[in-house]
C-alpha cells in the first residue's frame, strides 16, 4: 500500500509541476519570440518531457533498464493518442485536418530515431566511445541534427498566434518570472520522477508483471500527464498548431532520452542490456506516428462521435496495444 501511495504522490507532483512548468515554457516562448512550431516541437516537449528524462535515467541509475526503455516507448504511443482527446475538445473539423502539414517534418523524425533504435535492439553489441555505446552517440547527433532542421524550417515557414488566443496566464509576467517558474517546477518533477522509478521498480517486482510492462504502461501514462495537460491547454486557447507540434515533438525528445539512459546505465550499452519486448510497443509507436501522418496528407472532413476517422483509428489501436501487452507478458 505504501508503494502504491508513494507511486500516487508522484504522479500528482508530475501533474502539478508539469502544468505550471508548460505555463512558464509558453510565457518564455513568448517573451523571446520564438515561433509557434519551434515552442511547440522543442520547447514545449523539454518541459513536458522532463519526468520521462529523469524517470528513464532514475530507472537506469538504479539498474532497471528494461523500466526506462519501456517508459520511452510507452510514452510515444500514449501520446500519440491524446491526438484523439484534443480532436474531441477541438470545435470544428479533424483538428489534423486544421494544423499545418509541417508537423510531419517531426513525426517522421521521431520515426527514422525509433526505427533506428529497434534495430539496435535486435543488432549484436558494438564499440563503445567513453563507456557510450556507438548507437546511443549516433541518436544524440541525430537529435541535434533534426532540432537545427526544425528551427530552419520554422524560420522559412512561420506559425504566428491567432489574435483571439487566451494569453491570461502570461499578462503582468516577465521573461525573469518565467524562467525562476520553470526552474523550480523542473526541480520538483525531478524529484517527483525519482520517486516514480522507485516505486514503479517496486510494483513490478511485488506484482510480478515485469519493468517492460509496468514500464510501458504504468510509467508512461503516468511520466506523459504533463502532456495530456499542456496539450489540452493550447487546444482551449486555439493554439492547435501547438497542441499537435507539442505531441510529436515530445516523441522526438524521448526517443534521445535513450541517450540519458545510456549514460547512467553503468554495466554496458543500454539498448543491449534489454528485453526484446520493446520491439513490439517501438513498431506500435511507429504505426501510430504513421496513421497521424496520413491524416495529416489525406485532411479527412468525416467525423463520427466528434472524432476524425484517424482518431478512430489511433485509439482502437492503443487498446487493443494495452490488451496485448497483458496478455502477452511484454515483460523481462
Amino acid at each position: 500500500m505504501l508503494i502504491w501511495l508513494k507511486f500516487l504522490l508522484s504522479v500528482l507532483l508530475i501533474i502539478w509541476a508539469g502544468t505550471r512548468l508548460t505555463k512558464s515554457a509558453d510565457l518564455i516562448a513568448d517573451r523571446t519570440g520564438l515561433g509557434m512550431v519551434w515552442a511547440g516541437a522543442l520547447l514545449l516537449p523539454l518541459a513536458t518531457s522532463l519526468p520521462e528524462i529523469v524517470t528513464s535515467a532514475r530507472a537506469s541509475l538504479i539498474g532497471s533498464p528494461d523500466l526506462a526503455l519501456g517508459n520511452i516507448f510507452g510514452s510515444n504511443i500514449f501520446n500519440v493518442a491524446i491526438i484523439a482527446f484534443v480532436d474531441l475538445i477541438s470545435p470544428g473539423p479533424p483538428v489534423l485536418r486544421q494544423v499545418k502539414v509541417g508537423h510531419i517534418l517531426t513525426a517522421g523524425m521521431a520515426i527514422a530515431m525509433t526505427s533506428f533504435i529497434t534495430l539496435n535492439i535486435m543488432l549484436p553489441s558494438t564499440i563503445s566511445l567513453g563507456g557510450i555505446g556507438i548507437e546511443s552517440w549516433m541518436i544524440f547527433a541525430f537529435y541535434i541534427f533534426g532540432s537545427r532542421l526544425l528551427m530552419r524550417y520554422e524560420k522559412r515557414f512561420p506559425v504566428l498566434k491567432e489574435e483571439n488566443v487566451s494569453c491570461h496566464h502570461m499578462e503582468g509576467k516577465t521573461l525573469a518570472q518565467g524562467i525562476v517558474g520553470f526552474l523550480i517546477s523542473s526541480a520538483i518533477i525531478i524529484f517527483a520522477g525519482i520517486m516514480l522509478a522507485d516505486s514503479g521498480k517496486a510494483i513490478a517486482e511485488i506484482t510480478g508483471l515485469g519493468e517492460t510492462l509496468v514500464g510501458s504502461i504504468f510509467l508512461a501514462i503516468s511520466t506523459s500527464l504533463p502532456e495530456v495537460v499542456t496539450t489540452a491547454s493550447a487546444a482551449r486557447m486555439g493554439l492547435l498548431d501547438m497542441a499537435i507540434g507539442n505531441i510529436f515533438g515530445a516523441n522526438f525528445l524521448n526517443l534521445f532520452v535513450v541517450f540519458v539512459a545510456e549514460i547512467f546505465y553503468r554495466p554496458g550499452p543500454v539498448l543491449k542490456e534489454v528485453s526484446i519486448g520493446h520491439i513490439f510497443t517501438a513498431q506500435v509507436s511507429i504505426f501510430l506516428m504513421a496513421v497521424a501522418i496520413i491524416g495529416l496528407i489525406y485532411r479527412s472532413r468525416r467525423q463520427v462521435a466528434r472524432l476524425g476517422l484517424d482518431s478512430i483509428a489511433i485509439v482502437i489501436t492503443y487498446f487493443i496495444t494495452v490488451i496485448l501487452m497483458f496478455y502477452m507478458g511484454v515483460a523481462s
